[in-house]
């Protein structure tokens, strides 16, 4: 693994761990750093230009996440998640999605900071890889507005495993920004018309169906 390759730049942060722990993260998700792909703290930290210390805290946040994984040897390497791992993941995202739909239609929660993300998912000219950043910051912030901070860690820490099985598997979206934009815009008026009528059932139902198609699950669990 060569700097070249990995892009990882030199810190000059004040916060070495954050830092590091960004540049290896985005080089994860990016696709920079194939899946199973070891990573050496010493290596890391030469690339960096900072002490192996700041990098193996990094490593054990990253691995926390459940991004990095310890091999055998007690190294650090790239999760190797695969699409056996779909199922789960898709399950646990739609359990956290959902308590945070019920959330926001209870309390009737404005639904405003959606627009930012609807906004950000039909930018003009974005890669596959920023349409895909951008699907998982809409869904992020429908979490957030449920104003959970554990649920919303939680959360982080499973889209980040999910974006990275589909990333191994090449099942990004494919679709249009267009396509997602429009898709995006029925869920957040599914949130607005259950907000109104005070009945959580239709955008739930509208929002299994989103989450399990988007993870090519669509009958993994029974529809309401």
């Amino acid at each position: 693994m060569t700097s070249s390759t990995t892009g990882f730049q030199v810190i000059r942060s004040a916060s070495l761990v954050d830092e590091a722990f960004r540049q290896i993260r985005v080089g994860i998700l990016n696709g920079d750093l194939a899946a199973g792909s070891p990573l050496r703290d010493s290596v890391l930290a030469e690339q960096m230009g900072i002490s192996r210390s700041p990098v193996r805290e990094a490593l054990r946040l990253l691995e926390q996440s459940g991004l990095v994984e310890k091999s055998a040897n007690r190294s650090y390497r790239i999760s190797d998640l695969a699409a056996a791992d779909i199922p789960e993941l898709a399950t646990l995202r739609l359990a956290d999605e959902i308590v945070a739909v019920r959330t926001i239609v209870q309390h009737k929660v404005a639904l405003d900071p959606l627009d930012a993300a609807l906004e950000r998912l039909g930018s003009p000219g974005t890669t596959a890889l920023e349409i895909a950043a951008a699907d998982a910051a809409f869904h992020a912030a429908v979490v957030a507005l449920a104003g959970m901070p554990r649920l919303n860690a939680r959360y982080a820490d499973l889209t980040d495993q999910i974006r990275l099985v589909l990333l191994a598997g090449d099942l990004e979206q494919t679709g249009s920004s267009s396509v997602l934009v429009e898709r995006h815009t029925a869920l957040r008026d599914a949130l607005r018309t259950a907000i109104d009528s005070g009945d959580p059932l239709p955008a739930i139902r509208a929002w299994e169906a989103h989450l399990l198609q988007g993870m090519q699950v669509p009958d993994l669990l029974d529809p309401l």
